[in-house]
Formats: C-alpha cells, sequence, structure tokens
C-alpha cells in the first residue's frame, strides 16, 4: 500500500468474461483506441494496481444491461473479499419483476444499487419513463442506490428530477456526467451539476475523467477545474473515487487516474481527502 490513505474504496471497477456473457458495446464500431478493451478483463488483473495504490476495496459496476453480467460480478464476491459490493443491474422497464429480483439477487452477495447504461438508449429521457420512476421507487424501498451513467447536458437535467421523485433514493452519478471540458456546453455543465447537488441525496464519482480534454496527454490540471465545480456543489461527503477500470486504459491506466486524483486532494485536510477516499462510498452505497 502507499502512504497516502489507509483506507481507499474503488467504487467503479469493471469486469467482463466474453465467454459468459455478451456485451453488446464492445464490438468493431468502437473508436480504435477503444478495441483494447474487446477482451476479457477479470478483478484479478486488476490487483497489481491496487498494491500499486493503495486500493483496499472495490464496488464492481455492471457493464451491461444484462443478469448474467451481475451474477457474475456477485460471484467474484463471493470467492475475493476485496470486491465489498456491487452495482448490478435489473429490468427497471418491469417494476412488477423488481422486488423479486432484488430479493433473489441479494440472496447471492453484496448488491448495493443498480445501473442502467441510459448513455446507450436513443431516447436521452428513457430514465424519465413511468415504469422507471416505478422501479426507482421500489429500489428505495430496498435500500438499494441508483448509478446514473449520464454524458450528456440532457442526461444531467434529470437528476433532480429524479432526486426529488425519490427523495430516499441515493442517486450516484457517474464521471461528473463527463464534463464537457473546453467546450461552450462547460458553463451549463456547471449549473446543472450545482442543480443536481441541491438535492442532498445525490452523489457523484470523480472517475471516467480521462477522455473529457481534447487531447489525449490530458494533465491533473485539465481535470482540476471540474473537480472544484464538483467539490464545492457536493462538498467532500458526496464524493468519492473511481478508476473506471480497464476503460481508463483508454487513457493512460489505473496508476494515472489514481495518480491524478490524489494530486487533486493534494489541498484538502484530512477529513475531506477521507471523505472521497472512503467514507462518501460508504455513506452513498451503506458500507461499513
Amino acid at each position: 500500500m502507499t502512504e497516502t490513505a489507509a483506507r481507499l474504496i474503488d467504487t467503479h471497477l469493471h469486469q467482463w468474461d466474453l465467454d459468459q456473457c455478451a456485451y453488446d458495446w464492445l464490438n468493431a464500431d468502437l473508436p480504435p483506441a477503444f478495441h483494447q478493451l474487446r477482451r476479457t478483463f477479470l478483478v484479478d488483473e486488476a490487483q497489481e494496481h491496487f498494491e500499486a495504490t493503495g486500493a483496499t476495496e472495490a464496488v464492481l459496476v455492471q457493464a451491461e444491461n444484462s443478469l448474467a453480467d451481475t451474477e457474475a460480478m456477485l460471484a467474484v464476491s463471493r470467492s475475493d473479499d476485496r470486491v465489498v459490493a456491487v452495482v448490478g443491474w435489473v429490468d427497471l422497464l418491469d417494476p412488477d419483476g423488481v422486488p423479486d429480483t432484488l430479493d433473489s439477487l441479494r440472496a447471492a452477495g453484496p448488491l448495493v444499487g443498480i445501473r442502467h447504461l441510459i448513455h446507450d438508449e436513443p431516447d436521452p429521457d428513457w430514465v424519465l419513463q413511468p415504469a422507471v420512476s416505478e422501479s426507482l421507487g421500489i429500489l428505495a424501498q430496498h435500500g438499494m442506490a441508483y448509478d446514473f451513467v449520464g454524458v450528456t447536458l440532457r442526461h444531467l437535467q434529470h437528476v433532480p428530477t429524479l432526486a426529488e421523485a425519490v427523495g430516499d433514493l441515493h442517486i450516484v452519478i457517474d464521471h461528473l456526467n463527463k464534463p464537457p471540458i473546453s467546450t461552450d456546453d462547460y458553463p451549463r455543465w456547471v449549473e446543472l451539476m450545482s442543480a443536481a447537488a441541491g438535492c442532498s441525496n445525490v452523489f457523484a464519482k470523480v472517475s471516467g475523467l480521462h477522455n473529457v480534454t481534447p487531447h489525449a496527454d490530458w494533465t491533473t490540471e485539465d481535470l482540476r477545474g471540474a473537480f472544484e465545480v464538483a467539490l464545492e456543489a457536493f462538498g467532500s461527503e458526496r464524493l468519492m473515487f473511481g478508476s473506471d477500470w480497464p476503460v481508463c486504459n483508454v487513457g493512460g491506466g489505473y496508476r494515472r487516474q489514481h495518480k491524478a486524483f490524489e494530486e487533486l486532494l493534494a489541498p484538502l485536510d484530512a477529513g475531506a481527502a477521507e471523505d472521497l477516499r472512503w467514507r462518501s462510498a460508504c455513506r452513498a452505497y451503506g458500507l461499513n
């Protein structure tokens, strides 16, 4: 472990076994830089990165809208004590089936939240459908969080609507909703992030920022402005670290993401830094 932290929860780790489950987005239409992801990645492969960065625990996050993907992650959690939680998938368009599915999955492992790949849906308002809203209410009743993987301003503007409709649901914005750094949309992103943060049940992940800059050779300073916006909006108590491994390999890899994260934390006091390293994850997902 490094000397930077006694505890570090990586709240956004993926795995996919192409022999067990189909991942439709891992296709030939991906940009060339992403073709390196078109193979099996298992948690064991991340072990060297955990050791190098001091990551003590991980939350596995779904990478496909399927029960097979979720069941595979839960199976890993039963054999690997580093995986303390799983954010899986259920069919949010079928609220009648959600309770039984949640009960079945929770019996199989530490399911703490649900995510749907809304950024792959043709309809940018997919999450506002009545059936989805009903299902989100059921998640809250079961003590589940909801990971919100938006990538556009249209997505982000829906967060307060969801948060106010289901006030006891913890909503976790993945990847800061991909801040449009160095574009004309950035001021609007700032406004919308502040609006989302105005709902006390909304959290956000400092994750997946490897491709938000207009150039591949990004630096920590490229990300600092967006980080400071999020920090001011959410406070340290509702921000958390995520590597987005192995997707982050496209933008320099696990250790580069973690190094940037620690550099962003450098000006903070010890308590705030610990919030981002692990306490906020515990608050959002109900971890010990």
